[in-house]
């Protein structure tokens, strides 16, 4: 019903560039395709604002998932529930990793972790180095599965103590700063190892060499964990998403598992709402300023826009904003809250 409704956008990596834009003088501001945004400066700046150190803890928090705070989220697991050629037995007692093939290049002392979908595998390439992996370490406790090209799923026969690093922060970095720890570390370091070894010799690699075309040379460990208790009175009904983390999460949760694409207002007219609106993040991993901020003026364009309307006539009665570090809430009081100046995007400081 109008005046009811919350609508909670989730927008990891809003503030990957401000450190960059803060020392841009005004004609390199001028060089990029956009950089005032109205609405998005507005909520910002006359939003209450509260500060928030762990934006995974903040998020299964926000949708009434019971994970302890500051370890691994259980991203395998409840990825698994939306992938549509799934024929494995999901439940709470079975603990999954994902193992994404990766392309690690040397670098000096270190290697780069410079590729992950750009590897472009096929399904076919995925089901053949999978089954390579699987005959070679036939008895080792666990099996891989790959349900899409660059999505693979360790099933393990017990639960493992690794601290992991998602891969999309991992993406371009020094893979020696992101390196699995924990007691069962040293176990996996070998594992890797051996397997890196293992995926040099084969067919698909030597195919995609012949053709000048990046290997899926490793994988990246991340993400693991059994499938969390949840809470199926969470306060929100629908959660909209192309993200098949999120969709999964929203199946485990009760919600209705909508795409951006297609009725966006009239699916965010009623009910409360969680939108995941993650495009940034590619941008800040390839360092792209330019295409982030013509990607945040789409979104600007195509969300933030038409939200502002339906808050200010009260078809929305709260707006809220989970990023970086940060938890933004907005009301219609708060947008004529006219003594509070307005800041630039381009001003606000590193979240």
């Amino acid at each position: 019903m109008p005046g009811e409704s919350t609508l909670t956008f989730y927008i990891p990596d809003l503030f990957g560039f401000q450190s960059t834009l803060s020392k841009l003088s005004k004609d390199e501001l001028s060089q990029l395709p956009v950089v005032k945004f109205p609405v998005l400066e507005k909520w910002l700046s006359r939003g209450f604002v509260e500060k928030s150190t762990h934006q995974d803890d903040v998020v299964f928090s926000e949708l009434g998932l019971s994970v302890d705070k500051n370890i691994d989220k259980p991203f395998a697991a409840l990825s698994l529930l939306a992938e549509t050629t799934v024929d494995v037995e999901i439940n709470t007692d079975s603990y999954w990793l994902r193992a994404d093939p990766v392309n690690m290049q040397a670098d000096g002392d270190t290697a780069l972790l410079v590729a992950h979908d750009e590897l472009a595998l096929t399904q076919e390439e995925a089901n053949k180095l999978v089954e390579h992996i699987n005959t070679h370490f036939t008895d080792e406790p666990w099996t891989l599965y790959t349900f899409a090209p660059h999505r693979w799923y360790l099933h393990l026969e017990n639960p493992v103590d690794l601290i992991t690093m998602p891969i999309a922060k991992a993406l371009g970095g020094d893979v020696n700063q992101f390196l699995v720890t924990g007691d069962d570390a040293n176990y996996w370091w070998k594992i890797i190892n051996e397997l890196q070894m293992l995926l040099h010799g084969t067919n698909v690699n030597f195919e995609r060499e012949s053709r000048n075309i990046v290997t899926a040379n490793s994988v990246w460990l991340w993400g693991g964990g059994c499938l969390p208790e949840n809470n199926l009175n969470s306060h929100y009904d629908n959660i909209l998403t192309n993200n098949i983390f999120f969709s999964g999460l929203g199946y485990h949760c009760g919600f209705d598992v909508l795409p951006l694409e297609g009725g966006f207002l009239k699916n965010i007219e009623k009910d409360n709402n969680f939108v995941v609106l993650d495009m940034l993040s590619k941008h800040v991993q390839r360092r792209d300023l330019y295409s982030f901020m013509q990607t945040l003026s789409e979104i600007e364009t195509d969300f933030l826009t038409p939200c502002n309307e339906l808050l200010i006539n009260s078809t929305i009665n709260k707006i809220k904003i989970i990023t970086d570090t940060k938890i933004i809430t907005v009301t219609r009081k708060q947008l004529r809250h006219w003594f509070k100046r307005i800041k630039p995007f381009s001003g606000f400081k590193d979240a």
